[in-house]
């Protein structure tokens, strides 16, 4: 028979972890509810954007600097699954299933193999790369290494400054004998160089731009090919009413674009590459894909992201309390193309570690 002082001394063992157990239990379950209340309010925000994105689209700038880094709301989709699956919630399983289908439904597309014909892949091809250089420096030997590399048969430059330009001149003029430049030393200058005749066009786009788009007939073999090199606003931080405005601005641009490459294709195929400073989740890319076919989302893989890079001076990486953010966040650079070419192959060009941008590279062919 067991002591007195053995019973409360297994009484206080019995009591501790009855306790112990009451108050893993309490943690526990303020734990859960504090994670589902937190997914409500996630699911809120999730939700609330993609009503305001699917009924409003850019129509307001603080909406549509959100829409250009939409993807990013979903990051915390997955955390909600452990939740679900541990409380049993119906509303949670819900949230998932409709989130889930959203991101399928705007990203999925971007992670299906794609495969060329074999038509496509006997066809003789023109490779086109746009390139912005970023203006505001002078290291352009990095430059010029890129365009080396990738070795395509048409560069379409953004932000080309005059040391840019004289390097172009008088380094790669046997590589690239025909060159169009138009220097300045800021980031309004544009070139374009080339291994096939290319010849400016009288008809030019009108209204403002990041410099003066350049329009030009390019002779690919015989083929004559509109070729249009243009650099829209950017979007920006500042006021509401001036992210507004820079939006209202790059739709106007994207409208002058779309149907300047449609009265081209009359005549013929037609590519317009260049900085667009907007992602595939706006109206301005509505605007032109209507008219025009996104080479990357014909032949490309994954989301393409060509911004940011380099955060040297001049960069427009943008900077939370000093700190520059990740690179590669937002595709904003494009080779559109009308359905005369067909995109087989489309990569993302080598950083050259002092851009804030990357290029594309595409391989085209006439389409079938």
């Amino acid at each position: 028979m067991r002591s007195a002082w053995s019973r409360k001394i297994s009484f206080s063992r019995g009591g501790v972890e009855y306790l112990l157990t009451s108050m893993n239990h309490r943690i526990l379950s303020f734990l859960t509810r504090w994670s589902v209340a937190l997914s409500w309010v996630y699911y809120t925000c999730l939700f609330g954007w993609a009503f305001f994105y699917f009924l409003t689209g850019d129509r307001y700038g603080v909406v549509a600097l959100i829409n250009s880094l939409a993807v990013y709301l979903f990051i915390p989709l997955p955390l909600i699954l452990p939740l679900a699956l541990l409380t049993r919630r119906r509303e949670l399983w819900i949230g998932l299933g409709v989130g889930a289908a959203i991101l399928l439904w705007l990203w999925g597309g971007y992670f299906v193999p794609r495969t060329a014909s074999a038509h496509a892949a006997d066809s003789p091809a023109l490779t086109v790369m746009t390139y912005n250089a970023l203006g505001l420096h002078t290291q352009i030997e990095p430059v010029l290494d890129v365009i080396r590399t990738e070795g395509a048969d048409v560069v379409c430059l953004q932000e080309v400054n005059n040391a840019l330009a004289d390097s172009l001149q008088t380094e790669l003029i046997d590589e690239y004998p025909y060159q169009y430049l138009d220097p300045i030393d800021d980031v309004r200058g544009m070139g374009t160089i080339s291994k096939y005749p290319i010849e400016l066009k009288a008809e030019q786009l009108s209204f403002q731009w990041i410099g003066t788009p350049e329009v030009f007939t390019l002779d690919w073999n015989g083929q004559s090919v509109t070729l249009i090199n243009f650099h829209t606003f950017a979007a920006g931080l500042g006021t509401p009413e001036a992210m507004d405005y820079n939006n209202r601005t790059r739709e106007i641009q994207a409208l002058v674009l779309a149907e300047f490459a449609r009265t081209a294709a009359a005549n013929g195929p037609v590519i317009a590459c260049g900085d667009a400073n907007t992602t595939p989740l706006s109206d301005a890319y509505r605007t032109i894909t209507r008219d025009l076919k996104d080479s990357w989302k014909e032949a490309g893989y994954g989301f393409g992201h060509t911004f940011p890079g380099s955060d040297i001076r001049g960069s427009s990486r943008p900077r939370i309390y000093g700190w520059p953010v990740p690179q590669w966040f937002a595709r904003i650079d494009y080779v559109f193309h009308s359905p005369h070419l067909q995109a087989v192959e489309v990569h993302t060009a080598k950083f050259d570690g002092v851009s804030d941008h990357r290029g594309v590279v595409v391989r085209l062919t006439i389409a079938k």
